[in-house]
């Protein structure tokens, strides 16, 4: 696969949580994250997962915000062991 394809099919995939991120999960559902990266909590409140690499280490890029009051939100939250604004935290892949 070309390094093209392959940045394409990243962006796709981040696209896609994204969507269900902010979407399919309710309540306390805590939602798979399969990457490595930084989380940052901004000012507003928001989560910003940075993606770095794929659970099996192949390189990931892009981003997933997390908005106060998004369904997964408080989940993500938790995951991350608490988050304040201007806070970066080292996260790595969990499942359900």
């Amino acid at each position: 696969m070309s390094n093209a394809r392959k940045h394409v099919s990243c962006i796709v995939m981040a696209v896609s949580l994204l969507c269900v991120g902010s979407r399919a999960f309710a309540g306390d559902a805590r939602p798979s994250m399969p990457y490595h990266g930084t989380a940052t909590m901004l000012d507003d409140g928001t989560i910003e997962l940075n993606l770095k690499t794929a659970a099996d280490g192949k390189p990931a890029e892009g981003t997933l915000a997390y908005k106060v009051g998004d369904n997964a939100y408080d989940s993500i939250r938790r995951q991350l062991g608490g988050l304040r604004p201007g806070q970066i935290k080292r996260f790595s892949p969990w499942k359900d």
